[in-house]
């Protein structure tokens, strides 16, 4: 494969990596605060989160770049502490974090709403906070729908283009995912790198469509 190609594995593997984080830190701690009482508040986070979902790549990429453009409204505010989203790496982990955030958080609040009460009840009557409980005891209960959610996102990172062409650009040696390079190299007549590069991507979701169909079948019975 050429260069180029062995940059967007690598590149790929430092966005996945880095919103892997950002979804288990910041995507579980939506769930935590997402997971009780209705508000007007809520109700927008929840309308946020499935907008991505709802609306094609390419607009939602046009969106985010428009946002997070040095003269946006999100843009401005980090250029001022030296941070650029648009067309670097960090545009890349965000288009990464934005299209995979609903396949993570809405399959755990729907989880988390379906537990038991009297469970959650008996933890807060022991003395255990909310944060606690969420933490050490509804969390560990729902393991399985967290790993699916888990795989699902990670699929939807590997295979992002539209938010990623957007707001990363397809820059040589700088935000050509394996995705957006598979599309270039076809483009450029360069058939080889695209099909090898398509049958990487074909192995590792054929493994997490394999762990899915595992879990689904030790687990179907039993939501928890």
């Amino acid at each position: 494969m050429s260069d180029e190609a062995v940059f967007s594995l690598i590149l790929t593997l430092k966005v996945l990596l880095v919103d892997v984080v950002l979804l288990i830190v910041f995507g579980t701690m939506l769930v935590y605060y997402l997971m009780d009482e209705e508000s007007c508040l809520k109700k927008i986070i929840y309308t946020l989160i499935d907008l991505p979902l709802l609306f094609p790549p390419i607009a939602t990429g046009f969106l985010l770049l428009w946002l997070f453009r040095d003269s946006g409204f999100f843009g401005n505010l980090l250029s001022k502490i030296n941070i650029h989203i648009v067309f670097s790496f960090w545009g890349l982990v965000t288009a990464g974090f934005v299209a995979s955030l609903s396949l993570f958080v809405k399959p755990l609040i729907a989880a988390v709403k379906q537990y038991p009460k009297n469970i959650i009840e008996a933890s807060y009557l022991s003395g255990k906070s909310k944060f606690t409980t969420f933490i050490f005891i509804i969390l560990p209960s729902i393991k399985k729908v967290f790993i699916v959610s888990f795989i699902l996102s990670v699929s939807k990172i590997l295979g992002e283009v539209g938010i990623s062409l957007m707001l990363g650009g397809n820059i040589p040696f700088k935000t050509n995912t394996i995705s957006i390079e598979i599309f270039s190299a076809f483009f450029n007549g360069d058939v080889d790198t695209a099909m090898n590069l398509s049958l990487i991507m074909f192995a590792v979701s054929f493994v997490l469509f394999i762990l899915l169909k595992v879990i689904e079948n030790n687990f179907q019975r039993d939501l928890f």
